[in-house]
């Protein structure tokens, strides 16, 4: 009989996992990975959202190819070494607000692989619930990530398992918790075990995180009461165990939520007008700064009562508040402004026509003049000159007193 593998990480760091060592007498280190790889059917299937989904949509791809997980008011969850990138929801792009991550620490000062930031523009996503109480060795998680597609059939010392393609996917799969109360990467977490299980319970879709996108989210229960119980962000193969593959008997890390919940609610609960951000892109910070904040609690920088702070084109020239030319600060309550005659909201040559993109000879809110259509024949430049100098007339006769 071929002796087991021994565990080990494919990458230089040193988890601690006291329980697991010393029941296993594995060698073991993690590497920072994420997503799924399901050992059920031929490997290509759950991609679309599970019955009672618990947040399948939630999982996003990061500009890097990682994956993110929207909670709820702006924040999203990742790994920390994913870093803070643009993430893509249903196939739109969310950009972060700068310098808007946080860290989470430790109670001994040492950093965990767990951060958050904040998206400029919310997605329109349900609100995630975190962990409200710890996991439980035996419990069945869903795990969700955009992690590399199943390959061939493997094995490694007589042990079986899967090789891995290049490609990814985003898929979902289920595993139950093995060892909880561990502490991987300087990071609290709670460890799955990818075991052979093809003919297991319905329902059930082995799942092994594999290396491509950490970040990814494991979810205790389902629909409406599911929790965000963690984050995926290690795995651990076997010493020598060939690259590219999962072997029944890996381990996959997750951050265990639960043991960072005040901290993440601390965070992500903050209302936008006492965060600390300039969450509107507006260059003003929380009350009293903001004009779109009424008071530290307001939950938005914006306000809708001001035309230059509401997200909406008020003056229909297709610019939003601080883009549009006739806005002078977020304050503003029009957008329309005295500088160009084509946003000054008014008729200023007498055509019937008001600014952009109503007036013909309007082609920009930014056009100093609302000039008319030059006569047949006549250069645009030259009835330009015109309409000028007949201008200047007219205002020089207005600005004389009467006798």
């Amino acid at each position: 009989m071929l002796p087991l593998p021994r565990l080990r990480a494919v990458i230089r760091f040193a988890p601690r996992l006291p329980g697991l060592v010393a029941a296993l007498a594995f060698a073991l280190v993690a590497v920072p990975t994420g997503a799924v790889l399901i050992d059920t059917g031929d490997g290509t299937g759950n991609t679309a959202p599970p019955s009672g989904d618990p947040g399948f949509s939630n999982v996003g791809i990061t500009s890097t190819g990682l994956s993110a997980v929207y909670v709820r008011n702006g924040w999203v969850l990742t790994a920390n070494h994913v870093g803070e990138n643009p993430v893509t929801f249903g196939g739109v792009t969310y950009l972060p607000i700068a310098g808007s991550s946080v860290r989470f620490e430790n109670p001994d000062g040492t950093l965990a692989d767990l951060r958050a930031f904040k998206l400029a523009t919310r997605p329109a996503l349900p609100a995630l619930s975190i962990a409200s109480q710890p996991p439980s060795p035996n419990d069945l998680v869903t795990l969700i990530g955009h992690g590399r597609d199943r390959g061939a059939a493997t094995s490694f010392m007589g042990v079986d398992g899967w090789a891995w393609l290049g490609s990814r996917t985003m898929r979902w799969g289920t595993n139950r918790i093995s060892e909880i109360d561990q502490v991987n990467l300087d990071t609290r977490s709670f460890v799955i075990v990818y075991d052979d299980r093809t003919t297991g319970p319905p329902g059930q879709h082995e799942a092994d995180i594999v290396n491509g996108d950490s970040g990814g989210a494991a979810f205790l229960g389902s629909g409406a009461g599911a929790e965000l119980i963690g984050i995926l962000f290690a795995r651990a193969s076997f010493v020598d165990q060939p690259q590219n593959t999962s072997i029944y008997g890996n381990l996959g890390l997750i951050v265990d939520l639960f043991a960072y919940r005040d901290d993440v609610l601390a965070v992500i609960d903050q209302p936008d007008c006492d965060d600390g951000l300039d969450d509107d892109g507006d260059g003003l910070v929380d009350h009293p700064a903001d004009p779109g904040c009424t008071s530290p609690t307001d939950e938005s920088e914006r306000e809708a009562s001001l035309a230059c702070d509401n997200e909406i084109d008020d003056d229909g020239d297709g610019t939003i508040d601080l883009s549009d030319p006739g806005c002078a600060n977020p304050g503003d309550v029009d957008e329309r402004g005295p500088l160009y005659e084509c946003d000054n909201g008014l008729d200023d040559d007498l055509d019937s026509f008001v600014d952009f993109p109503d007036d013909p000879g309007c082609l920009h809110p930014q056009n100093p003049y609302e000039l008319p259509d030059p006569e047949p024949g006549l250069p645009l430049s030259i009835g330009a000159l015109v309409l000028a100098a007949a201008r200047r007339r007219r205002a020089a006769y207005s600005s004389r007193s009467t006798l």
